[in-house]
């Protein structure tokens, strides 16, 4: 089957009814943003004034008039009959000024695309431009049409001859009235900042002091003098961070432009793509850089007082949006866990306060992630939940600073998952030791006391490298040896359990011996047999102590249970050791006191005291989650990662 495609050369592009007001967007919709568009036109065109006549209400006659550079007629057909002007490419980045302007200055144009000429339709279907330029003056009415071959109509009116320059348009509202208070604070919020473009409004100049929504504060620089620094935190967010950002003045005078960047080699201190870097800006009056300022204005020398300045005034502009931002952050972040209450809900504790601090991080790393994408990101993670290991790995790797991140590509390169996970294993195992040790070695209960012998048997290595051998074992034999000697008879719960204890009154007693090998590889004996004997709670080892470790060994070489030769090894250890008490060596035997808190630290020594690292990286314990209070949970004391 044969298409035939039917055209006439006649035929053009028809429009449809709301072509300008989706092509416009908000600047045909939003008065505030239609209003700040306007009078920008006039900051494009070199003005250096402008004065607006605004109605108190409908059926009223708005006014925008300037001094700029007017437009020909043949330049108004052009900028105003084109869709989607290019005003970078037929008019470059700065504006012009006309002939004659006093104190002329370079200024970066705000717009780009030529669509702020629409916000006049946000109040009415028609309105007058008037503009006059090189002896010319024109008047031209515009109007909004219902579609059909243009989304809008424009004829000249009038063409003569007119001196001077200016553009004024008018029109009269019948929709989207706005109070002059609101005109006066969009205004002024975007264009104040810039002290060469004064505006009046019904007949009353502008001023940046005057503005509802701003903050001053004077801050000493010494020995150099006083820096003023006011905040404005406009009340609309604008389309673009054209003169927002931190401008400087000295003497009344803009110094370079309105930016984020500037006060740091690093870079904008701000995202400009967020709201903040649209709604908020800062002005900083520092007439004490005027020996710094370069002599065209651009920027300042690098002095050490403009220096000292600029880490003044960073360090006042990060605490300020770190304080703004903090609210919103935390509205966006509470609406995020609590529209995911049920996934979050249902996971492990640890896990709430993981997905708490992920909701922070990724806040400030994806600034302009929307709130529907942080509450599916989310549940995203709850969901990573029921899968342990990607979970646990993505948790991990949260916490990482980009330098840990790194570190761990480092790491990676040179060991292999199974290497890494052998000796983070065995870390581990030692370091969960270390805390039990902490919790028991000071509890005079009897029961928790004995409760350390299993303990230190895993933790022999406390006490030396020689000691990791895995073929040192506990030996009953010689506890059944020491018990006749000490004449306990009756044999407690704990007892029972371990045989190869012996349990005391006020101590308890584990022997760990390591057998003896001939060349052939039979057992020919003990080669080295360790003895701990572990005081209750608050104890105080004397001499006394010493004497009954070193006849514990004397007993069991007489007994047959070690040979003469065997090495003896005796350690009593106690909360506290009597003052000049030393260690006693005799033969085969040495016995030494310890206290407790020697014994914990060589754990921590041989850990590489990762223990109190580990600790330290907690963070601060008086942070308060936001995931625990959406849920209506209770804070706990923090736990470290490893012990949980």
């Amino acid at each position: 089957m044969t298409v035939e495609t039917i055209s006439s050369p006649e035929q053009g592009l028809l429009f449809g009814s709301s072509f300008l007001r989706d092509h416009a967007g908000y600047i045909m919709t939003e008065p505030r943003i239609a209003i700040v568009e306007l009078v920008a036109n006039s900051y494009d065109a070199g003005a250096t004034e402008v004065r607006v006549v605004w109605p108190e209400e409908k059926g009223g006659k708005f006014e925008i008039a300037d001094n700029g550079t007017g437009m020909t007629l043949e330049q108004f057909n052009r900028r105003w009959r084109t869709l989607s002007y290019n005003r970078l490419e037929e008019q470059g980045v700065k504006v012009e000024f006309p002939a004659g302007t006093r104190g002329k200055r370079e200024r970066a144009a705000f717009g780009q695309n030529g669509k702020g000429r629409h916000g006049a339709f946000c109040f009415a279907d028609a309105y007058w431009v008037e503009t006059w330029r090189d002896g010319l003056w024109a008047l031209a009415r515009v109007e909004l049409t219902s579609g059909g071959e243009e989304p809008f109509h424009f004829r000249v009116e009038q063409e003569e001859g007119r001196e001077g320059h200016g553009t004024i348009v008018r029109a009269t509202v019948t929709r989207r009235l706005i109070s002059p208070e609101e005109v006066e604070e969009a205004l002024g919020s975007k264009f104040l900042v810039d002290p060469t473009f004064d505006i009046y409004l019904n007949r009353k100049k502008l001023e940046l002091l005057d503005l509802e929504h701003l903050s001053s504060r004077t801050i000493a620089v010494p020995p150099y003098g006083e820096v003023t620094i006011h905040q404005i935190d406009a009340t609309v967010r604008d389309r673009t961070t054209h003169l927002k950002g931190i401008t400087w003045w000295v003497n009344r005078r803009m110094v370079g432009e309105p930016s984020w960047s500037g006060l740091t080699d690093s870079g904008a201190i701000l995202d400009g793509r967020t709201a903040a870097a649209k709604t908020h800006s800062f002005v900083i009056e520092a007439d004490i850089l005027k020996e710094d300022v370069k002599h065209d204005w651009s920027g300042f020398h690098a002095t050490r007082r403009s220096s000292e300045v600029k880490d003044v005034i960073l360090k006042h502009v990060i605490a300020s949006l770190r304080e703004l931002l903090a609210q919103a952050r935390k509205e966006k972040k509470r609406t995020a866990l609590e529209q995911n209450r049920d996934a979050v809900k249902e996971l492990p504790r640890f896990s709430k306060l993981v997905v708490d601090e992920f909701v922070d991080e990724i806040q400030q790393q994806c600034p302009t992630m929307s709130e529907g994408d942080l509450s599916r990101a989310v549940g995203v993670l709850a969901k990573l939940e029921q899968a342990r290991s990607g979970y646990d790995l993505l948790k991990q790797l949260l916490i990482c600073s980009p330098e840990d991140l790194d570190a761990w590509n480092e790491i990676m390169k040179r060991w292999s998952a199974r290497e890494a996970e052998i000796v983070l294993s065995e870390l581990e195992k030692r370091l969960r030791l270390i805390d039990e040790l902490q919790k028991l070695v000071r509890d005079d209960r009897a029961d928790e006391l004995h409760d350390l012998q299993p303990l230190f048997e895993k933790g022999l290595w406390i006490f030396g490298p020689e000691y990791e051998a895995v073929d040192f074992r506990s030996n009953r034999g010689m506890a059944e040896v020491l018990r006749g000697l000490l004449r306990i008879d009756t044999l407690g719960e704990i007892s029972k359990r371990r045989m190869d204890f012996v349990i005391r009154e006020d101590s308890s007693i584990g022997l760990y011996a390591a057998d003896s090998y001939d060349e052939s590889g039979e057992i020919i004996g003990i080669r080295k047999l360790l003895i701990l004997e572990l005081k209750r709670g608050a104890f105080e080892v004397t001499q006394r102590e010493l004497d009954q470790g070193r006849d514990y060994a004397k007993e069991l070489v007489k007994v047959g249970a070690v040979q003469k030769g065997t090495a003896i090894v005796v350690f009593v250890m106690g909360a506290s050791i009597e003052h000049g008490l030393e260690p006693l060596q005799q033969g085969q035997v040495a016995v030494t006191p310890l206290t407790y808190d020697i014994v914990l630290g060589r754990a921590h020594s041989r850990t590489f005291n990762l223990h109190r690292k580990i600790q330290a990286a907690t963070g601060d314990p008086s942070r308060r989650f936001d995931v625990l209070e959406v849920l209506g949970e209770e804070e706990e004391e923090p736990q470290l990662t490893i012990f949980e």
